[in-house]
């Protein structure tokens, strides 16, 4: 890694250097600090106080002004490394969700594979009057893959999402439709709305 240059290493802490440079304003200031205002015992404070409020509010935008312009400068630099280390980071990332992906897709094909299995395990005990197979326990992950090195796993995990296929038979209860409650349904085991396609979302975590 690169040593960073030294820039701006000879001059003053920055709060220094704000000190120096307006001082005047800070002077400015020291008059005009109140501990405590009086009541107003009659117009003439009134007029007096509004003339006072008036030059702090001036005072006050003129603060606010040299603020930004110190800042400025400073957002802009920001900006600036955000957009340097952004452009590094976005073929990362997008390489990234290529991996995850592909692993989801086969995580998703698997899964598939097995709820058909169980499916199909269950019609045939109908057909011969059998006993149904026991239902797969319920369990967070749906595979888990871990490398030779046994340092690197990729685990998946399902979570029961939905897309509105035809607003017109989704039933009053999830009307607009209802992300809400729909959700709260899903949550409860409802996986049969009218006007909803309900489905299994494989999420895979690199750790």
């Amino acid at each position: 890694m690169s040593a960073r240059r030294g820039i701006g290493d000879n001059a003053p802490p920055l709060a220094d250097r704000l000190a120096l440079d307006y001082a005047d304003l800070a002077e400015e200031i020291a008059p005009l600090a109140v501990d405590d205002v009086p009541p107003v015992d009659g117009e003439a404070s009134v007029a007096a106080y509004s003339a006072h409020a008036s030059g702090l509010k001036a005072l006050a935008a003129k603060i606010e002004a040299a603020r930004k312009v110190e800042k400025a400068p400073i957002l802009a630099d920001g900006r600036t490394v955000d957009g340097f280390f952004n452009t590094l980071a976005e073929p990362v990332k997008t390489a990234t969700n290529a991996f995850v992906s592909a692993i989801n897709a086969w995580q998703t094909a698997k899964l598939k594979a097995e709820r058909e299995a169980q499916r199909k395990a269950e019609e045939a005990a109908r057909i011969f009057d059998a006993d149904p197979p026991p239902a797969p326990a319920a369990t967070k992950d749906v595979a888990r893959v871990v490398s030779s090195s046994g340092r690197v796993a990729a685990s998946a995990s399902t979570v029961w999402r939905h897309r509105i296929v035809d607003a017109t038979k989704v039933p009053r209860e999830y009307m607009m439709p209802s992300d809400g409650a729909i959700k709260e349904a899903m949550a409860r085991g409802v996986r049969d709305i009218p006007g909803v396609e309900i489905f299994e979302d494989v999420r895979t975590v690199i750790r």
